[in-house]
């Protein structure tokens, strides 16, 4: 996610419910050896994993990262020698997948049993949990159990529910949930540099998912793609069983991004269920497929546009817990409805 310019504060926009509560604890004295943040994808967790970790280490001492501190600087960078960043690394060839290396996990954890170098504390920043293998889970379950030192795991998911109870117990919580339009648009016009009109389309479809909003502003071709993964949707309702089973064998091949794209049709499946129930457009996020969304509503009977909202959320959950990619999305195919024409 782009950051935001202003160093003073808080780079993390929305939250404010979850960085009071965060603030709290730094200012308390009451830190936790674990926090565990989870929410939609590009919603804003790994910035605001990062400000927490500024916050924690920063030198003004106020529960907030001023930015211009030695550790801040060193966090934002990446290069502070108590704070470590573990990402998921990208493999295969013919089937990409993200996975968070246990050697990375374990890493950190040897780094954990040293005597901090700088601070009085060691951090640690581990994002998309939800890859994490069986080994990488378990090894960082028994670190929790037994925290070596002053040390505090920061961890992110996109899903909650694929992590094992034990480590959700062993971890303070907070469920991110997408920011208000307005919130957004103001963001990407004070901050990015949208003008209004950009910024109010670009709000809306991102659903309140400020990181998501600002890529679609920088990159053209991640709009495009957005644009092209909804007719591809739109399309399958009229597919036969062949045709679907064809575009699910495309789509297994990037795990990862067949997860993003599930995220775009629940979002668009969200407005359908919205339009159904005759609530007003505005609240609507996909406004650029609104005459599509309004057809596919008057089609279809709510209870099979929310069992179909549900089984995308299923087949989600079910690739970022590593099942069968070709049969979840085999089963998708055979739960979305058909819908004759869209013309």
């Amino acid at each position: 996610m782009v950051e935001n310019s202003n160093s003073s504060e808080w780079r993390t926009v929305g939250h404010e419910i979850v960085i009071g509560a965060l603030t709290n604890h730094i200012m308390s004295g009451r830190l936790r050896h674990a926090y565990l943040f989870s929410g939609p994808p590009s919603i804003g967790k790994s910035t605001l994993a990062t400000d927490f970790a500024k916050a924690i280490c920063c030198t003004d001492n106020l529960g907030i990262p001023c930015g211009v501190c030695r550790p801040c600087r060193l966090i934002s960078a990446s290069k502070h020698p108590d704070v470590v960043e573990i990402n998921p690394n990208t493999s295969g060839k013919s089937i990409m997948r993200e996975r968070l290396s246990v050697d990375d996990i374990r890493s950190a954890i040897y780094r954990f049993t040293l005597n901090p170098v700088e601070l009085n504390r060691r951090v640690a920043i581990i994002n998309n949990f939800e890859t994490a293998s069986k080994l990488a889970s378990d090894a960082i379950l028994k670190t929790l159990e037994e925290p070596p030192g002053e040390t505090i795991f920061i961890i992110s998911t996109d899903n909650a529910a694929s992590l094992a109870e034990t480590i959700l117990s062993r971890c303070v919580v907070f469920r991110l949930n997408p920011i208000p339009f307005t919130v957004v648009e103001k963001a990407l016009i004070n901050s990015w540099g949208a003008n209004d009109q950009k910024a109010r389309f670009l709000a809306r479809i991102s659903g309140g998912r400020i990181g998501w909003a600002i890529r679609l502003l920088s990159d053209d071709k991640t709009l495009e793609d957005r644009s092209t993964k909804l007719i591809e949707l739109i399309n399958l309702l009229s597919l036969s069983r062949v045709g679907r089973f064809a575009y699910a064998d495309k789509l297994r091949k990037d795990r990862q991004q067949a997860v993003k794209t599930l995220a775009l049709w629940e979002g668009w499946w969200r407005d359908v269920m919205i339009s159904s129930t005759g609530a007003n457009s505005p609240e609507i996020s996909n406004v650029d497929y609104k005459t599509e969304i309004h057809f596919i509503a008057e089609q279809l009977d709510t209870t099979k546009i929310a069992n179909t909202l549900l089984a995308i959320r299923k087949t989600q959950k079910d690739l970022q817990k590593n099942a069968n990619a070709r049969l979840a999305l085999e089963v998708l195919m055979l739960q979305i409805p058909t819908v004759s024409s869209l013309s």
